[in-house]
């Protein structure tokens, strides 16, 4: 069973930009991490993809200076990028992607409401 993505109200404030993007372009991808193996009695292993260097072009910023690109770092997570890949973006200081799974946690609405408080 996978774990669930943070809750949006824990990121946000590690977060220097919230923008709505679009992945532009893969720059580089790591090399793949050692798998895991499976726990006894667990229905999937926990595959984790490896780290990427990504363009993004940037809609609209919802938090942060106003950019129209950024070049962001996503760690090992257990999920990747490619180009096309579109939703709300967390970043923080050093230019890396917030959150287990990317702009795939949350809704647009959702980061909105949050970031009214």
């Amino acid at each position: 069973m996978a774990i669930p993505p943070e809750p949006i109200e824990e990121l946000l404030p590690k977060a220097s930009w919230v923008l709505d993007a679009e992945v532009a372009e893969v720059l580089t991808t790591g090399e793949a991490p050692p798998k895991k193996e499976a726990r006894p009695g667990a229905t999937s292993v926990g595959h984790k993809a490896p780290a990427q260097t990504v363009k993004l072009k940037v809609k609209r910023v919802l938090r942060g200076d106003a950019v129209k690109e950024l070049v962001v770092e996503k760690p090992i997570a257990g999920y990747a990028l490619r180009a096309g890949v579109k939703g709300p973006f967390l970043i923080d200081a050093e230019k890396q992607i917030l959150g287990r799974y990317g702009p795939d946690s949350w809704a647009f609405e959702r980061v909105e409401k949050a970031l009214k408080g």
